[in-house]
């Protein structure tokens, strides 16, 4: 889900999205910025250990989903920052 709000001054070419790696399949951004990219949180370890080498193999899909997105610039962080 994305959020895009209006202003009286009018919409800037400048803005950020914060999205979920599902909801950006399929488009490209300029620059992304990846956080929480550390084992357990992505992939994530709760869906490892309720559904195994699928579950593995999807969390899989959604990072080279997530990391395909960059047009220019893309920024990975752990959960250290």
């Amino acid at each position: 889900m994305s959020l895009l709000i209006d202003t009286k001054e009018g919409v800037s070419k400048d803005y950020v999205s914060l999205m979920t790696v599902h909801s950006a399949k399929g488009l490209e951004f300029k620059n992304i910025f990846i956080i929480g990219f550390s084992d357990s949180i992505f992939p994530s370890k709760r869906a490892i250990e309720e559904n195994g080498n699928v579950a593995l193999e999807e969390e899989r899909r959604l990072a080279y989903v997530a990391i395909t997105r960059a047009k220019d610039s893309l920024f990975i962080s752990d959960a250290r920052g």
